[in-house]
């Protein structure tokens, strides 16, 4: 039979084991919320950032230093932090579900990121299969319309070809010559 110190301390235990848990929990993120950050983390951070902000509004020398030793030590907590993810991420990994394989296909395959379309007019989001299909032609019918200034230039040019390349009279040319001849001595 266990003792009440014995006792005591499971529940102790058990107690630790809760509050951490309830810590460190985690839910899925949509896509416009920051990324989950332990309650450690999340207070380097406000350090951070409060150093950062006392720096900025006296712009002196010891501010300046420890703002950059509270944003050395957030960024190292960080890099662990991802690290140690990182590594538990590989521990789950399992052969029988398929989680092993999913990862290396993942990882052999390149994959570049489609930005979401968006209407030029109003620079929002497209949502709907139609906004989208309305997007795009009118993209596509204001990249192929023919520019009308220089349609209209070579209607006119075509219409009269010989308007072009008139000549001038002779009169006026020896005039020219007989000026310049001149003027030359």
């Amino acid at each position: 039979m266990l003792n009440s110190n014995d006792l005591e301390n499971e529940v102790n235990k058990i107690m630790s084991d809760i509050t951490n848990a309830y810590n460190n929990r985690s839910r899925p993120l949509k896509h416009h919320e920051e990324l989950y950050l332990p309650p450690h983390l999340r207070e380097l951070k406000t350090e951070r950032n409060r150093s950062k902000k006392v720096w900025q509004k006296f712009r002196d020398p010891t501010s300046k230093n420890l703002f950059n030793r509270a944003q050395a030590r957030f960024r190292n907590a960080m890099s662990e932090f991802n690290q140690s993810m990182c590594i538990s991420q590989n521990e789950q990994l399992n052969i029988c579900d398929g989680t092993l394989w999913r990862r290396t296909k993942r990882l052999k395959s390149k994959r570049s990121e489609i930005p979401q379309l968006k209407n030029p007019g109003t620079n929002l989001p497209s949502h709907t299969d139609l906004e989208k299909a309305e997007i795009i032609a009118d993209h596509l019918e204001s990249q192929f319309t023919p520019m009308i200034l220089v349609t209209q230039i070579l209607r006119e040019q075509l219409k009269n070809p010989l308007e072009s390349l008139k000549m001038k009279s002779a009169l006026q040319s020896s005039k020219r010559y007989n000026l310049l001849r001149l003027f030359a001595l």
